[in-house]
């Protein structure tokens, strides 16, 4: 018999896509508010873009959706987006995206160093 799947849970990288969605909030507040110096900027809709691949790409792999290689591209397309974007906040001057961006890349760090998830044995 199968283990759930929320046993078998991926949290670290549920937690960057977490992280990824406040980020996508801030970035729409920041490009939609005015007076913030970044309104209506092309960076800020970059970053707008590149928050929401970040969210989708860490929920694929947080729900398992993705194996093999296809996993390792897309963990590394993580990492590259996770470097882009918070190049972008410190740019912007978009503080609470760049916070919002090292807890996801702490997180992503926490993921990458977890120990291999053991199989769930019957217990009944």
């Amino acid at each position: 018999m199968a283990a759930p799947s929320f046993l078998r849970s991926d949290t670290a990288m549920w937690g960057v896509s977490l992280l990824a969605l406040l980020a996508l909030i801030d970035s729409i507040f920041n490009y939609i508010s005015t007076g913030n110096g970044i309104h209506g900027t092309e960076g800020a809709l970059l970053v707008i873009v590149s928050t929401l691949l970040l969210a989708i790409a860490a929920g694929v792999v947080a729900a398992g959706w993705v194996r093999g290689w296809v996993r390792i591209i897309v963990e590394i397309l993580i990492v590259l987006d996770i470097l882009g974007t918070a190049a972008a906040a410190d740019l912007l001057e978009a503080w609470i995206l760049l916070a919002l961006i090292a807890l996801a890349a702490v997180a992503w760090i926490v993921h990458l160093v977890r120990p291999a998830p053991s199989p769930v044995s019957n217990l009944g």
